[in-house]
């Protein structure tokens, strides 16, 4: 069994800075334009869904047009951890934040559901460019031992700024208007561009030229790091997949026993509440007890708490479990984007990122098309066990087959 590519200890900064320090010099470059960006993130998977239905599209239309903005995702996932390397990461992040600005702006005067689709579609392109240089960008700056830390915070104002945006947008369109609300979406995008331009002081890129073309990258990655995505890379989709799932099941169990919509409102605002005050307790394990036990521990919680659920018959035990999940998802705050640094080497990282977040969201995407599948062919209770079992299969390829990379701190 090979150890797991790293080769970040000759990259790492001879001087470690302190928390504090590192979170300041982290605050306007990644912070802020990444709370302005989930925000504006979530905002879309809020109002598009709703604005195809205003625009006349019957609802199943409507749940097609929300999916390809998942695909939009998928699709871009590799181009953009390409681009990350070739072009820089700071030209990348802004290109994604650009497209976001006019598809926002596009989106305010569109008037066909039929556009609407290929609007979301440069939506979720948009946030893979974002998200996968912004990551190329943390791996390169940030020292080994302080990974968790930066990489869980910016997973927890992604949570913050996922329940701020939907709030905020929804009150602008139901006050205003749709095209309103897409207007403010392309305004709040312009600040994070401009902090994005003004404090990102350098644009790295990585010339070189041994690495694989656009069309070859996935194969030789694929190929040349068979055993990190055949163990890490699987107990990651795993991990991905017991999150969308769960977002799915919850509810869909909470209808089953009678609960009413304010009430299973309440359920999941609560464990999201859990989930987002979780991501220092993530950072401190990642970067101190390292990151297998930070992703058992979510996949164990995350799992027990998904076949709990068939058990609850109430609001309230029914809450307890969900809030369960919330905590062991909060736990996991940017594990994904933490092992991926972690295993990417410095000479085609924004390449390997791209194929790592491909693998991620593939089971975000395939999750909720599993359980729904068990739940529509048996019946809903045997959903959750089945869930629950990617979890077992993901704690046992970490235990049997992931090596720490996590180095040891510097004297």
């Amino acid at each position: 069994m090979q150890p797991p590519t790293s080769s970040d200890e000759s990259a790492s900064p001879p001087e470690i800075p302190g928390t504090l320090a590192l979170y300041r010099s982290l605050a306007l470059p990644v912070f802020a334009p990444t709370f302005i960006m989930s925000a504006c993130q979530s905002s879309v998977m809020l109002l598009i869904p709703l604005f195809a239905l205003e625009l006349g599209a019957h609802p199943g239309v409507a749940a097609v047009i929300f999916a390809i903005r998942g695909l939009g995702n998928m699709v871009i996932d590799v181009p953009a951890g390409y681009a990350a390397s070739k072009l820089g990461d700071k030209f990348t992040m802004l290109v994604g934040i650009g497209m976001m600005i006019a598809t926002a702006f596009a989106a305010s005067f569109t008037q066909s559901a039929l556009l609407l689709s290929f609007i979301a579609f440069f939506f979720g392109a948009a946030m893979a460019i974002w998200l996968l240089a912004r990551l190329t960008f943390i791996s390169e700056t940030i020292a080994v031992v302080q990974r968790g830390k930066a990489v869980s915070t910016m997973a927890g104002l992604q949570r913050f700024g996922g329940l701020a945006g939907p709030v905020s947008t929804g009150v602008i369109a139901t006050t205003f208007s749709f095209e309103v609300a897409f207007l403010c979406i392309a305004a709040f995008a312009c600040i994070a561009l401009t902090l994005t331009l003004v404090f990102v002081r350098k644009n790295v890129k990585v010339d070189n030229p041994e690495s694989p073309n656009l069309l070859r990258i996935v194969p030789h990655i694929l190929s040349n790091h068979q055993h990190t995505f055949l163990t890490a890379g699987i107990a990651v989709s795993c991990c991905t997949l017991l999150r969308a799932s769960r977002q799915l099941l919850i509810p869909l169990w909470g209808e089953s026993i009678g609960l009413n919509t304010n009430e299973i409102g309440y359920i999941v605002g609560c464990a999201a509440a859990v989930d987002m005050v979780m991501f220092p307790l993530a950072g401190y394990l990642m970067d101190n007890k390292g990151r297998r036990t930070t992703l058992v521990c979510c996949l164990a919680f995350l799992s027990l708490a998904i076949f709990l659920i068939p058990f609850s018959n109430s609001f309230i035990t029914l809450l307890g479990c969900a809030m369960l999940a919330g905590f062991g998802n909060g736990l996991g705050s940017g594990i994904n984007m933490t092992m991926g640094a972690d295993f990417a080497p410095s000479s085609i990282r924004g390449e390997f990122l791209g194929v790592w977040r491909l693998m991620s969201d593939a089971g975000s995407f395939t999750g909720p098309l599993i359980t729904g599948y068990i739940a529509s062919s048996f019946m809903l209770a045997a959903a959750f066990p089945v869930s629950s079992a990617f979890g077992l299969v993901g704690i046992c390829l970490v235990i049997f087959g992931v090596k720490e990379t996590l180095q040891p701190k510097p004297e």
